[in-house]
């Protein structure tokens, strides 16, 4: 049994260490940040902060045999991809091999070309590089000011996207960002739909066939209407499968991703949003029993058959309750949330929490010191 490295320790991390661990493979965690909550799992043999990709490179030069690398979050890819030549002669991953299949769909102003060439449908995306190109690009207003790519916008201004109700606000979005150093996409934001926002969260085998798959909806979601995941629950939509696995199909993409669509509730069409080449923040929902996607890119990238391709069922419900409190106090102050409808994804028999869990307690008390540090 090879070691796995979980490189990333927060809540899709610590999932990932949880579901391999135990099983009783030997999982070490690496992080950049020292109050990642995932440091304090019993299923890791070992823990450790890593002083970029040397240190990472330095454990996996230690382990006796070659490892299995689960890079969590996009800044973990981003250096893994920095040193995949490097990395890929001491560790498997669960990305293609060639890197460029990868950066292909984590940019934005990429994507919407993949996206044309598998037909799938996106709204209409344009890269935002001076005030006189967003005024020209003759898109329809509300628009959405993004970063190219990876996760760093977000932890600068606390939110996904910038919403622009013009053309002046999107040029005001864009100096904003630009200022802090960030290369924008601006978007077509399509209206009302931040109810109907689909996911498929899949691993796809080097032969390239999916092995394992999850559909499901966000049903709240922070900073609201454009964050991710405060609750989330899985759904049938075969249509939602067949278009992100013909998406990852017609980009060559092996391993695990998270394609996200949003359901137009103009033509009922459903319309590309974004690809991340990671495990999502509910990740914790795929690596249950119930699906064991990280065992399957385990078994996979050792070698040994994954078999057909498994999915989750529908209503299995991931809840991140610190977070669930902030968005839902912020929905009832809207009147947009009612007490019956907060209380429902708590009752359902169907649960799975975000961080706690009975026979690995630490990481949920580890887990404040970190929301300290966030906040």
């Amino acid at each position: 049994m090879r070691p796995v490295v979980v490189f990333g320790l927060l809540h899709a991390g610590l999932a990932i260490v949880r579901s391999l661990g135990r099983q009783g493979l030997t999982v070490h965690g690496a992080t950049l940040d020292p109050n990642e909550f995932g440091l304090r799992s019993r299923y890791l043999e070992s823990g450790r902060r890593v002083d970029g990709v040397d240190g990472l490179l330095e454990l996996l030069r230690e382990l006796p045999e070659r490892a299995v690398l689960f890079p969590e979050r996009d800044e973990n890819i981003e250096l893994v991809l920095e040193r995949w030549d490097e990395i890929r002669e001491l560790a498997d991953v669960p990305l293609p091999d060639d890197p460029d299949a990868t950066r292909r769909l984590r940019r934005k102003d990429v994507l919407p070309d993949v996206a044309a060439g598998a037909g799938v449908d996106a709204p209409r995306t344009l890269p935002a590089e001076s005030p006189e190109q967003i005024r020209a690009a003759g898109l329809r207003p509300p628009l959405l000011l993004k970063a190219v790519e990876g996760q760093e916008f977000a932890l600068t201004f606390g939110e996904k996207a910038f919403v622009a109700c013009d053309l002046d606000e999107a040029v005001a979005g864009w100096k904003r960002a630009r200022e802090s150093g960030f290369h924008t996409i601006v978007q077509e934001l399509v209206p009302d739909s931040h109810e109907a926002v689909w996911s498929l969260f899949t691993y796809v085998g080097r032969d390239g066939e999916p092995k394992a798959s999850v559909v499901g909806r966000k049903v709240r979601q922070g900073p609201l209407r454009f964050g991710t995941s405060a609750v989330f629950t899985s759904a049938d939509d075969p249509e939602v499968h067949e278009v992100g696995q013909r998406l990852l199909r017609a980009a060559g993409y092996t391993g695990l991703a998270h394609v996200e669509l949003v359901r137009d509730p103009r033509d009922g069409g459903l319309k590309l949003l974004e690809v991340n080449t990671r495990p999502p923040v509910w990740a914790a929902i795929a690596t249950g029993a119930g699906l064991g996607i990280a065992r399957t890119a385990y078994d996979d990238l050792t070698g040994n058959d994954p078999g057909p391709e498994r999915t989750l069922p529908d209503g299995l419900t991931w809840v991140y309750l610190a977070k669930d409190l902030w968005v839902s106090a912020q929905m009832a102050r809207r009147r947009e949330l009612g007490p019956a409808a907060f209380l429902r994804p708590y009752v359902t028999r169907g649960k799975v929490r975000s961080v706690f869990a009975a026979d690995d307690p630490r990481p949920a008390l580890a887990s404040l010191n970190y929301l300290r540090s966030r906040a």
